[in-house]
């Protein structure tokens, strides 16, 4: 084993870390949006695909949330009115675009922040590091 390899901490130690640093940025960052990490998670989402299914998200996030806590999260945007439901798909409502819009503005700049220092090929490099070990344990991606 390299002596460099020797004398850092597990990788386990640096994941959860990051995980919990990065959870608390953000949350403190949205904070004045009324949201936290997995209400953006959940608005990405639906940016993305244009709605989502509750049944198919959960499949994706269960090991991160609890389905009453991820039901907590859906319930909170239909009633702040951005998000619609209809039978198991959410999609936005135009005001939840808009502010989704007015939220992502945000998220660049605290994701240049949380990136700052490293380049796109690192960050694909970790990611690809990271699907190798998830998959050598038995995981899927």
């Amino acid at each position: 084993m390299p002596s460099d390899i020797k004398h850092k901490l597990p990788i386990g130690w640096y994941l959860k870390e990051a995980d919990s640093l990065i959870t608390q940025y953000i949350n403190n960052a949205f904070e004045v949006f009324g949201i936290n990490r997995f209400h953006w998670q959940v608005l990405k989402q639906i940016d993305t695909h244009g709605k989502i299914s509750r049944e198919l998200y959960y499949y994706q996030v269960n090991r991160f949330l609890t389905e009453a806590e991820l039901d907590e999260i859906l319930d909170s945007l239909v009633a702040r009115n951005w998000v619609q439901h209809n039978d198991d798909l959410y999609s936005f409502t135009p005001l939840g675009a808009a502010e989704f819009a007015k939220i992502a503005d945000d998220q660049d700049e605290n994701y240049k922040k949380i990136l700052n220092g490293t380049s796109i090929d690192a960050y694909l490099a970790t990611i690809d590091f990271l699907e190798i070990i998830i998959k050598n344990m038995g995981g899927k991606i």
